[in-house]
């Protein structure tokens, strides 16, 4: 509430970390949450659009005694500890181990997916669409996943859970439509890179490309605003990875790798999406990814010439045919 003092004696500035008496003197708040103990002050009204937008940790501030001093940065391990993380479906992750393992049957992971209402309804749902469109209506779990497959089942709602835990992020931060058909280039790209070169397991890739990003998606939700500065002068030209590096002191793919291993995803997943931005020769299961989304990147800017005939065309070709198959089921 805008000009109001709090006689409660439990508010702390988010920004600055003023206690609501100082010396005896009670402070004016321009916003403030009772519940959480937090508010902004009024000496701190550049922090007015950073609450509006949901930021609440005041441990990541400047200008906390408790954590930091002002003009530090803020630490990967403080934000993941701190944050309150999205948290992943455990029926999920049991299906990908079983998937990985290859003992499992389609009506095992029927019955775990029947144990979850919201997992069941996506699946009924995927099995029913145009995509998947026939003349008998998929009336059960394990019906929609005899139709669909096993692995295509798990990706695809493993998507659509990724996607609503991040659901709500400011578009004019980041175009969440442009980000996930980026995402899923770089997926399809992995999986034909994985197959034409026999490189890795090119079902793991596929996942590993599709959230090789999701380190922004964790940044955009933890600290919109600094973050969000950083994108707008990536925008302009400059290296984001570099100002990641100098401005927060770890990238988005380090945050993207933290937060799949919290997740318990498998290492070599993990491991491609903490390197994804450090391609090398020659092509291995760990870097492909960043092989990957290189190309994926050339993909977008590409203009056709009948006249030049790419080296990889046949990767660049195969891989927008299957990106052309999959983006109306992602987005």
């Amino acid at each position: 509430m805008e000009g109001e003092n709090n006689q409660s004696g439990s508010i702390i500035c988010a920004c600055c970390g003023r206690a609501d008496a100082i010396d005896g003197a009670l402070v004016d708040w321009l916003r403030k949450d009772s519940e959480l103990g937090l508010g902004v002050c009024s000496s701190c009204p550049e922090w007015l659009d950073a609450w509006d937008r949901g930021y609440r940790d005041v441990r990541l501030h400047p200008g906390s005694d408790d954590v930091r001093k002002a003009g530090d940065r803020p630490s990967l391990e403080l934000l993941i500890q701190n944050a309150s993380l999205p948290s992943f479906s455990h029926v999920l992750l049991e299906i990908y181990d079983l998937l990985s393992s290859d003992t499992a049957g389609a009506e095992q992971i029927a019955q775990l997916l029947q144990t979850d209402a919201a997992l069941s309804a996506r699946t009924l749902k995927l099995a029913n669409s145009a995509y998947y469109a026939s003349s008998r209506e998929i009336g059960t779990v394990l019906q929609a996943l005899t139709r669909i497959g096993p692995f295509d089942l798990w990706w695809l709602l493993f998507t659509t859970e990724v996607k609503s835990l991040f659901y709500g992020i400011d578009q004019s931060l980041m175009d969440m439509e442009k980000f996930w058909r980026h995402s899923l280039l770089v997926a399809c790209v992995s999986r034909i890179l994985a197959e034409h070169h026999r490189c890795g397991e090119s079902r793991e890739l596929f996942v590993a490309g599709l959230v090789h990003d999701i380190g922004k998606l964790l940044l955009l939700q933890q600290i919109p605003i600094e973050y969000g500065a950083l994108l707008e002068r990536s925008a302009q030209g400059e290296s984001l990875i570099e100002l990641e590096q100098t401005e927060l002191g770890f990238t988005h793919a380090d945050a993207g790798g933290e937060l799949l291993e919290r997740w318990k995803l498998p290492p070599n997943l993990v491991l491609s999406v903490r390197i994804h931005h450090q391609e090398s020769a020659p092509l291995t299961p760990q870097n492909l990814v960043a092989a990957a989304d290189s190309l994926a990147h050339r993909m977008d800017g590409m203009e056709r010439d009948d006249e030049f005939v790419d080296p990889e065309q046949s990767i660049i070709d195969a891989s927008e045919r299957l990106y052309r198959r999959l983006v109306d089921l992602v987005l």
